[in-house]
């Protein structure tokens, strides 16, 4: 069993709020979690990320593996380096892809 740090929504329609967890990483988004570590409300201005992190060090010490979204407010939180996103490739839409990907056909 492979544990992931991830965000569970909550709230109702139009005004969501995340909780972070700790669950299996093959679990349902919405399943039982082993282990309630915090919350993250960004419908607040500013948005609010309040996280234990006592629990979420001792988490990522056993090997529990950040989403990309939990890895960011992670690394403001301070308990991991700040991710460099100007470093990071952007991905190209999918007709541009598509099309680098099969060769022209030659004219007749």
């Amino acid at each position: 069993m492979s544990a992931k740090i991830r965000l569970v929504r909550a709230g109702s329609r139009g005004k969501p709020f995340y909780r972070i967890v700790v669950m299996d990483e093959s679990a349902a988004r919405n399943a039982s979690p082993i282990e309630f570590l915090g919350q993250y409300d960004p419908a607040k201005e500013p948005a609010v990320f309040n996280i234990d992190t006592e629990k979420a060090a001792s988490w990522l010490k056993k090997g529990a593996l950040p989403t990309e979204t939990v890895r960011k407010y992670l690394g403001k939180a301070g308990l991991l380096p700040p991710v460099d996103y100007s470093k990071k490739k952007k991905k190209a839409p999918k007709n541009q892809e598509a099309a680098a990907e099969a060769p022209a056909a030659p004219a007749a």
